[in-house]
């Protein structure tokens, strides 16, 4: 079921457009309109969410479900989990986001170049990024993942099609050589690689898929697994070099893929590899093996149908 819009929205009119100044009500996902009394909602006004806020002097908007909810704090901090952005917001005020420790999803329109500075910071938990294109490629995809040194998984709907990308961990640390009274920087996991990916706010497809090589040297076999997935199933604008190298890779690794998928209940995923005839006795047996363990009964029976499909035999039996 689709959220509602957030009941108690506070703003700030400009001229002939609106900011948004500060939400009130139920924590968790939070949605905002595109317009508000028929104007377009284009900017988020600086610490509007950030936790401990002094919100400006504001206009309020009640949506119908206000008068049902008559407890509604304000939303910022540790209560934000997931926050739907209006399609056509153009601004992103500075440190928006100020210690949103909860925060894990953004979704928003590509009207959204950039992101004010410190937007993120104290945002410990933002994994997925969901962009819905319109017009041309350019998005502020660059400056979300550049903020974050954690993993994002990113969906991007393009008006011709759909990409899945991961931007893997990534971070610096000092080492000393010590006879030598050296300090230098040992960079660790790809995702400094990936976060260069961009050209004049566009995804550089062709660039992100030659880095492949630097994942599989830097990250761990779940990651990479994962990122040649997202790839694979939603090839938007994936070359066939780089595709059969997503194969190669996910070939040699699935025993791997099959212990990830079978930890994560991908069911979708497992089928794709069924039916890209990726599927090893030993890798479907490992699915198996997890999914008995963990008790998961329906990943137990889609890595079962796999089996059967594939025509592997076997003399174990498993209980649950």
């Amino acid at each position: 079921m689709a959220a509602e819009v957030c009941p108690e929205i506070h703003y700030r009119k400009n001229e002939d457009e609106i900011t948004i100044t500060g939400c009130y009500g139920p924590a968790g996902v939070v949605v905002l309109p595109d317009e508000i009394k028929g104007l377009p909602v284009t900017a988020i006004e600086a610490y509007a969410f950030a936790e401990e806020a002094e919100e400006p002097e504001s206009c309020v908007y009640l949506t119908e479900q206000a008068d049902y909810i008559s407890d509604r704090p304000r939303i910022g901090g540790d209560n934000l989990s997931e926050l739907h952005l209006s399609r056509g917001i153009r601004q992103l005020g500075r440190y928006a986001f100020y210690r949103c420790s909860a925060l894990s999803r953004l979704v928003m329109g590509n009207a959204l170049l950039d992101i004010g500075g410190g937007a993120l910071t104290g945002c410990r938990s933002v994994r997925e990024v969901e962009i819905f294109f319109t017009g041309d490629a350019k998005s502020a995809l660059r400056s979300l993942v550049s903020e974050e040194r954690y993993t994002i998984h990113a969906r991007l709907h393009y008006p011709d099609g759909e990409a899945d990308v991961l931007f893997p961990e990534h971070y610096e640390e000092a080492e000393e050589n010590t006879p030598a009274r050296i300090l230098y920087t040992v960079h660790h996991g790809s995702g400094g690689y990936y976060r260069q990916c961009f050209y004049d706010r566009e995804l550089d497809f062709k660039k992100y898929d030659e880095l492949l090589p630097y994942a599989v040297a830097e990250d761990h076999p779940e990651t990479v697994v994962q990122l040649a997935l997202g790839r694979l199933r939603f090839p938007y604008h994936l070359r066939a070099s780089a595709g059969a190298d997503y194969l190669d890779y996910l070939r040699q690794e699935i025993v791997a893929a099959a212990v990830y998928l079978a930890g994560k209940e991908d069911v979708e995923s497992i089928r794709y590899l069924g039916r890209m005839g990726l599927w090893t006795k030993e890798a479907v047996e490992a699915g198996i093996d997890l999914a008995s363990e963990e008790k998961k009964t329906g990943i137990l029976s889609v890595f079962m149908e796999e089996k059967r499909k594939s025509g592997f035999s076997s003399k174990k039996t498993f209980q649950l």
